[in-house]
């Protein structure tokens, strides 16, 4: 099967890819955008305030200038004067009238001229002199001025010509507000005073000028403006029209976009004005935008790069369980271009199907599995640590604090209607009855052990409550069995006890208190400590220190065996044990060493004596020190050697077996599982005798030895590297490039031509 290594992965690093970017470039446009507008806001609301400055500052000056005028007006020097003919002799009041006008022509406010006009006896008197003396051709300006409505008002113009709005006249007539004044004072200032010179002389934020009543420009940084009727221009039309005192909109100007800030004034009714540039405004969001998408772009960058390396860890496992899961046959059509994931599903669909069917074949052998382990515990050929393990098999979640034995045996077949060749039937029929009125959290599986059905009972009461459960339980074993097989039985039942080590001489116990039966008739309920009340010890035999003892000379280890047979022997010599309890043990132990021997297949010549001499040597032993120095010259060490000359032989022969199908079939898609299934040995146990063999796994030696076979065909044949490459079961050149140089240090191509 061909890998395809980008199929998933390239999916896998677009989605990466696809949610790192949409987030950077919504954060970016949206960053952008917020910012821009937050720029222009506050450049509208710079003009804003810079405009109000620039109307508190001009209209201040208005007032002072007012506030002055108003008081020499009111002076009785002036008022005084208006009624009186003023010649060269009236050279103290002159006097007078021009220290009232220096007090307020002052160069602070920018005023040009004062002027003091009788209306009366038509006199004028400025700074510069009396009459003639002081511009006798502003008197018809004068005249022009008190014909107009209001008793004060300020004036942009004094002609018609642009050169006339240069200056700006406050006019105040006395009496005020009197229809018929007798006199007027007017000041002339001029229009550069009335505007901030670092907002005049800045355009950063826009233009600014200001309007009079009849929207003529009185004041512009552009003095060539000065005089220009703003009616009829378009972008001015909503302030033109406008109701509020002060606001703001945007227009076009000669195609451009602004924003037109303005205040109205209701001191004298002018309109300040400021219109800024949006592309001014743009300039600055301009840098914003490219600081923004240079950020955009470190980050796409980053998050790319981390998509790269995030997919490739993300699709190693992936990768792995592909490599792992293409070799397992599918009922699919392997012509269909699927992905990864599809074949890894498929594959996993094929083992799931698989072990559902090895499960429904487990559950139907579970019965035979149950009863095979109470074999081996019976028999004492399990630990009870790892019966213990099994525990769950039963439904038992953990032992009963008591148990015992009991062993159920047919008194005899004889007037019955059964034949003796009935018998094995008739104690199945009798397990099944035990499992049935007994309760399942009350036993483990009964079995049928020999020509006695035995069951392993437990309860949580002790001492006498205990004894009179198993006694009731037995009595209604009896009574079910000859109801519904109409034969009698007989029940021997062991004494109690607390830990699996004990089943062993628990089952014989109840099978020996039956023996009792002959003096007692049949269908007899029998406790061993009813019928053997003074019970030898002879049975105690170390089970469990046997088992490790045997466990360590299979795995071959001297030191372990040493030690578990110093543990066994000391188990035996207990302070209680009597001469005769030893002996029997040590003759058990004799035995089970030999059949060990012969389940092993190993010969009695690897042994120095016959049975009846090692018997006759075992009795002449006399202390715990010999004891253990001949059952380990004569047992442990022959066994440990055979069993290591044994397993040297077979790791050599398994992992010889191995290179020879590497070197005849290196061309061919040769797996471990192959070839152990070939000489009928598991994969994992070749594979861990192969290493331990060579020093390198199989999947290496093989990669070695193909590479050995490239560097020939490349030196002395003429194959391209692609042909090389597909004898060798590589999925592409590519990787058997890889492969190549990583192994030799070079290309193919480089061996080659070195060659």
């Amino acid at each position: 099967m061909r890998f395809r290594s980008s199929s998933y992965l390239l999916k896998l690093m677009l989605l990466s890819i696809v949610i790192g970017t949409i987030p950077v470039i919504v954060l970016g446009t949206f960053a952008y955008y917020n910012s821009s507008r937050t720029v222009q806001e506050k450049v509208n609301e710079s003009n804003k305030q810079l405009l109000q400055q620039m109307q508190m500052r001009v209209e201040q000056t208005l007032k002072t200038i007012d506030n002055s005028a108003t008081q020499l007006l009111q002076s009785p020097v002036v008022t005084g004067a208006f009624e009186k003919e003023i010649s060269n002799r009236d050279f103290e009041m002159v006097h007078e009238l021009y220290e009232g006008i220096s007090l307020i022509q002052t160069y602070e406010l920018g005023i040009k001229e004062v002027y003091l006009y009788s209306l009366n006896k038509k006199w004028i008197v400025t700074s510069k002199g009396v009459n003639e003396y002081a511009s006798p051709d502003f008197g018809p300006q004068l005249e022009a001025f008190s014909r107009k409505p209001g008793g004060s008002f300020w004036a942009s113009r004094s002609g018609d010509e642009p050169s006339s709005y240069e200056s700006i006249y406050f006019v105040k007539k006395y009496p005020f507000n009197s229809t018929q004044p007798t006199g007027i004072i007017c000041v002339r200032l001029s229009s550069d005073v009335m505007m901030e010179p670092e907002a005049f002389q800045n355009d950063k934020l826009g233009s600014t000028f200001i309007m009079d009543r009849d929207f003529h420009i009185i004041d512009h940084r552009d003095r060539g403006q000065l005089g220009t009727s703003m009616a009829d221009q378009p972008y001015l039309k909503p302030l033109l029209e406008a109701q509020q005192a002060v606001g703001q909109y945007a227009a076009e100007l000669d195609g451009e976009a602004v924003t037109v800030t303005y205040r109205n004034s209701p001191y004298n009714g002018w309109s300040y004005v400021s219109v800024a540039s949006t592309e001014q405004v743009n300039a600055q969001n301009k840098w914003i935008g490219w600081i923004t998408l240079l950020v955009c772009i470190v980050i796409l960058l980053v998050t790319l790069f981390l998509a790269w390396f995030g997919s490739k860890r993300m699709y190693s496992p992936i990768q792995t369980l592909y490599t792992a899961l293409a070799g397992i046959p599918s009922t699919v059509d392997e012509k269909k271009p699927t992905g990864e994931l599809q074949v890894i599903g498929e594959r996993v669909d094929y083992l799931i199907k698989n072990q559902s069917l090895i499960m429904n074949e487990l559950k139907g052998q579970q019965v035979q599995l149950k009863e095979f382990f109470m074999h081996k515990l019976f028999s004492g050929t399990i630990r009870p640590a790892d019966f213990e393990e099994k525990l769950s098999l039963y439904g038992v979640e953990k032992l009963w604090p008591v148990m015992c034995v009991v062993a159920i045996q047919i008194d005899t077949l004889k007037d019955t209607r059964y034949e003796e060749a009935n018998r094995d039937l008739l104690m199945f029929a009798i397990s099944n009855i035990v499992g049935e009125l007994v309760l399942e959290d009350q036993r483990l599986v009964p079995i049928v052990l020999s020509d006695c059905q035995v069951t392993l009972i437990g309860s949580t009461h002790e001492g006498a409550d205990f004894k009179e459960l198993i006694f009731n339980l037995s009595d209604e074993i009896q009574k079910a069995v000859f109801q519904y097989l109409e034969i009698k039985v007989s029940v021997g039942i062991s004494s109690s006890f607390s830990s699996l080590a004990s089943t062993r001489q628990a089952v014989h116990e109840a099978m020996t208190s039956l023996q009792y039966r002959v003096g007692l008739g049949q269908e007899s309920i029998l406790f061993i400590e009813d019928v053997q009340p003074q019970k030898s010890n002879m049975y105690m035999f170390p089970q469990e220190a046997e088992q490790a003892l045997l466990d360590a000379i299979r795995s071959g280890d001297l030191t372990q065996a040493e030690l578990a047979l110093k543990h066994f022997i000391g188990e035996l010599f207990q302070p209680h044990t009597q001469h005769r309890d030893y002996q029997l043990s040590l003759m058990r132990l004799l035995v089970d060493l030999l059949k060990f021997g012969q389940e092993l297949s190993i010969p009695l010549e690897r042994i120095a004596e016959d049975e009846a001499s090692l018997i006759q040597s075992l009795s002449k032993l006399r202390d715990v020190e010999e004891m253990e120095q001949w059952f380990c010259s004569m047992f442990v060490q022959p066994y440990i050697r055979e069993l290591g000359s044994r397993r040297e032989s077979q790791f050599k022969h398994i992992s010889e077996a191995v290179i020879d199908m590497i070197r005849r079939e290196f061309d061919s898609e040769l797996t471990l599982e192959n070839c152990a299934s070939r000489i009928n040995y598991h994969p994992h146990y070749v594979s861990r005798v192969f290493r331990q063999e060579t020093g390198i796994n199989f999947g290496d030696y093989l990669t070695q030895y193909r590479i050995e076979m490239s560097k020939k065909w490349l030196k002395e044949t003429d194959l391209k590297i692609v042909e090389i490459a597909e004898r060798l079961q590589y999925n592409n050149s590519a990787n058997f490039i890889r492969s190549f140089r990583k192994t030799v240090g070079m290309t193919p191509g480089q061996y080659r031509e070195e060659g």
